[in-house]
């Protein structure tokens, strides 16, 4: 079970952050050492989280190329990913796709198209989630289970790909509660650590697991 550090929690708590989010980066770390070569970070929004945490910024070592429709939040290229995805084939090491493959009625073809864009040996990393609210950006179609994952990545063309739950039941009442927890700053941070604490408490009764997303690394061959 994935284990947060205290002054992690803390911090990120008292920013702002949902539990989602923490525990999402905190997945995301593992994957770090995957950051490499021309990135593209799909739907990016505006400066998210997990730039920081992968330490996601041009460099000698990263060209990263942010693609959203939306021409406020200053992407590198502004474009509707529903559609299509306006890059050439084989052109990028690693492809970033946070919060987004629940937007498309065809998520199968969304994944297609990011193998397109794939250089051989590259890969995905993916966050999708399972407890969410409804969160039209414009649309919210899918929440996916693991199976529901397998089965969409292997059938757009992925069979190398490791996928790793977060959160469980108690961490998801917390993420549905959050907009409650006031004031933020001491309450979240508080109910957010009893909650994990009682996510490690409830796998010992072998209850089916109750995550609040998943993350996932792909890899084209």
């Amino acid at each position: 079970m994935l284990r947060v550090n205290f002054r992690v929690l803390w911090r990120e708590a008292t920013r702002g952050k949902s539990i989602y989010r923490i525990l999402m980066n905190e997945c995301l770390k593992l994957w770090r050492e995957e950051i490499r070569g021309t990135v593209l970070d799909l739907a990016c929004g505006q400066e998210p989280s997990y730039r920081r945490i992968l330490g996601l910024k041009n460099s000698e070592k990263v060209r990263l190329v942010g693609i959203d429709y939306n021409p406020a939040l200053r992407p590198t290229i502004v474009a509707d990913l529903i559609h299509s995805i306006p890059i050439k084939d084989a052109t990028a090491d690693v492809v970033i796709v946070s919060g987004f493959l629940h937007i498309p009625p065809d998520p199968k073809e969304f994944l297609k198209e990011v193998k397109r864009v794939l250089k051989p040996g590259g890969c995905l990393i993916l966050t999708v989630p399972f407890v969410f609210q409804y969160n039209p950006e414009p649309t919210d179609y899918w929440r996916f289970t693991e199976e529901g994952l397998s089965w969409l990545l292997y059938n757009a063309g992925f069979t190398d790909f490791e996928i790793v739950p977060f959160g469980n039941r108690f961490s998801a009442v917390a993420f549905l509660l959050g907009p409650f927890l006031r004031p933020r700053w001491i309450v979240a941070p508080l109910v957010y650590l009893l909650c994990l604490f009682l996510d490690r408490i409830v796998t010992y009764f072998k209850l089916r697991p109750c995550p609040i997303g998943y993350a996932v690394l792909a890899r084209k061959r």
